[in-house]
């Protein structure tokens, strides 16, 4: 290509970026390109994401297109996040659909009175919570809801990955016939389907952590030594930046308890 040519495909993509229909023209490119080369739907997200400043729902939609996946937002209880979330933006649609779905009551109890609840709290706050739940069910305006349950999604996103990578824990991980195991110091393991994010230890079950597109310290594990990404290394520093900003402080011994 000349240098005249590159100077006017250059400042076509300027002029088209600006734009989200110039940016799915652009992505679209991209995501064919990658296609051929044999890179996977999953794998062309990742590496989008990563490399480009656009909107994930854009990607995604381009994605879908080129490779005729159904598209994410049309799945219900659809999980936007990636298999680590690193913040609470990228799990929001999921806490909406499962509200939607449940109802101000049951979606209450099941962050506040499981097992192992993401929000431990007492009756008083549960009732505040519970007027927060009631009024986002009825109004479909979720932002008072978020703002109330943001600390905590954080905190849990935030223990996984330090729980994930403590010494004190020592989470070695395994491939065993196609499957992950995740074994901490205590001889204790969990088995881990990345493709799908899921586990099958007490807290990642009884947390209700697939709902909300969350991930387990042995999720983390395997996805930190089976396939890293740039996004799970900045996790700690995103969720420290965050809390500050709100003020809120992580109980750091949740992480030892986990």
């Amino acid at each position: 290509m000349s240098d005249q040519d590159s100077f006017y495909t250059d400042f076509g993509n300027k002029i088209l970026s600006k734009s989200d229909s110039g940016k799915r023209i652009i992505l679209s490119e991209k995501v064919n390109n990658l296609k051929n080369s044999g890179y996977t739907a999953e794998s062309v997200v990742e590496i989008l994401t990563a490399s480009n400043n656009n909107d994930l729902n854009i990607i995604e939609s381009v994605v879908d297109s080129v490779y005729n996946r159904v598209s994410s937002a049309k799945v219900k209880n659809n999980r936007q996040a990636y298999v680590c979330p690193t913040s609470y933006s990228e799990i929001k649609i999921n806490i909406e659909n499962d509200l939607i779905k449940n109802g101000p009551t049951e979606f209450i109890n099941k962050l506040s009175r499981t097992k192992n609840p993401i929000m431990p709290v007492n009756d008083k706050a549960y009732s505040s919570y519970l007027r927060l739940a009631s009024d986002a069910h009825k109004t479909k305006k979720f932002d008072n809801l978020h703002n109330g349950l943001k600390k905590w999604f954080e905190e849990a996103i935030y223990v996984s990955v330090c729980a994930a990578r403590s010494n004190k824990n020592d989470i070695r991980v395994a491939s065993v016939n196609g499957k992950y195991l995740a074994t901490n110091n205590r001889n204790a393991s969990s088995e881990v389907c990345l493709e799908s994010g899921v586990c099958n230890c007490s807290k990642f079950v009884d947390g209700n952590y697939a709902d909300y597109g969350l991930a387990c310290e042995h999720i983390v594990a395997v996805a930190d030594v089976s396939s890293p990404h740039q996004r799970l290394l900045k996790a700690i520093k995103d969720v420290e930046i965050e809390s500050k900003e709100d003020n809120y402080i992580f109980d750091l011994r949740a992480v030892n308890r986990s």
